[in-house]
């Protein structure tokens, strides 16, 4: 085999691994994910908010979620009934739109200062970020605070308040 045919061999094999690893992490999820752009298209028409999961593929507690929490059907319920769900690897040189700019994942996770993994974002319809959520959430903990979010409820009243009359 000659160079040419080797590099194309490598190629085709880091491709296929690349591909079949994402299909891996849908279906760990059971989540449709969009890219940031689609995210905020599809929020403005429909007055929803972005979820950002920002992650590192390394990180113990971002695949724990994706495994235990994001699969529950409640859950995402709440999710697409609010949001529209995207990921964001805090490491990716890729590029991403956020609010109509083009910046690398690894840009924007600095600028959202994403230091601990993983960490939940809530932006408006209008790319407006309302806040962030860092760390592992189970179940009982995080649809709740999906429907605080995205109900509007944080603007109203304190999270425990939206907890005693969500009982």
């Amino acid at each position: 085999m000659n160079l040419k045919s080797l590099t194309l061999l490598f190629v085709g094999l880091l491709f296929a691994c690349t591909s079949a690893y994402a299909q891996e992490r849908i279906a760990e999820s059971g989540m449709k994910w969009y890219s940031l752009e689609e995210a905020q298209k599809i929020a403005k028409e429909e007055g929803k908010k972005v979820l950002i999961f920002g992650y590192a593929e390394w990180c113990t507690y971002c695949r724990k979620m994706r495994r235990e929490v994001y699969p529950d059907s409640t859950l995402q319920s709440t999710i697409y009934d609010y949001y529209v769900p995207v990921e964001l690897n805090s490491e990716s040189d890729e590029d991403v739109v956020f609010n109509g700019q083009k910046i690398k994942g690894m840009e924007l996770a600095r600028y959202l200062r994403l230091t601990s993994l993983p960490t939940h974002y809530f932006v408006d319809s209008e790319g407006k970020i309302l806040g962030a959520q860092p760390g592992f959430l189970p179940q009982e903990v995080f649809d709740p605070l999906l429907r605080y979010v995205g109900t509007d409820s944080f603007g109203t009243m304190d999270f425990e308040k939206f907890m005693e009359g969500n009982q």
